[in-house]
């Protein structure tokens, strides 16, 4: 009884004690905080393939990549890296995509173009690459580790990839096109797993491959 009485006589003490240290925790996390709060609770279709965690894009802007990025949203999702461009080219065919998106870009319609090499390709090198071509959608970069978790929730191995990924996350379909496919039938993916009034089945002549 006495050994009982004790453990009662500790945990009230101890309780405030815990509680004045979640408070504290709650301010270090706070909007002064250099760390950037997850949202929690946001799950999705795809979302079990994804790391929780966090990318930089050549504006040196932080998001969580499935929770802020992807969740909710039609994306267009390629693979390159600054030195994976000299030898197989995407972002040139990309930006002819962004172009047939039009003002839909960054409205309903996200592109990211994720870095293959994240050892070397810095938020600098990754604008210069984005700027040298027009491209005005993120290339995302972070953490090597970080990154390949991503990486490997698409099925990316290697530096060089030649896939695109398309997905709308609010009804769960996705699919993949040639990154260096015509411009044409990556922009008509798009436009597949578009609802409403941005659905098109075809986008030239009822034709498509």
């Amino acid at each position: 009884m006495k050994n009982r009485r004790k453990l009662l006589t500790s945990l009230a003490v101890a309780l405030p004690s815990l509680a004045v240290a979640g408070v504290s925790a709650g301010t270090v996390l706070g909007k002064n905080s250099g760390f950037k709060e997850c949202p929690r609770g946001i799950t999705g279709p795809t979302a079990y393939r994804f790391p929780q965690t966090i990318v930089t894009d050549q504006n040196k802007q932080k998001a969580w990549f499935y929770e802020e990025l992807i969740h909710e949203k039609l994306v267009l999702v390629n693979f390159t890296s600054v030195k994976g461009e000299r030898h197989y080219p995407i972002v040139k065919n990309m930006v002819k995509v962004q172009k047939m998106i039009g003002d839909r870009l960054g409205k309903d319609v996200f592109m990211y173009t994720i870095s293959t090499d994240p050892h070397h390709d810095t938020p600098e090198s990754l604008k210069e690459l984005a700027d040298s071509h027009g491209a005005k959608w993120q290339f995302l970069t972070g953490s090597p580790e970080d990154i390949r978790g991503i990486l490997n929730g698409f099925g990316i191995r290697g530096t060089i990839n030649g896939l695109s990924w398309l997905g709308n996350e609010r009804t769960g379909r996705w699919m993949t096109k040639a990154s260096r496919q015509h411009p044409l039938y990556i922009a008509e993916g798009v436009a597949r797993l578009s609802t409403g009034k941005h659905f098109k089945p075809f986008l030239v002549d009822m034709h498509s491959v």
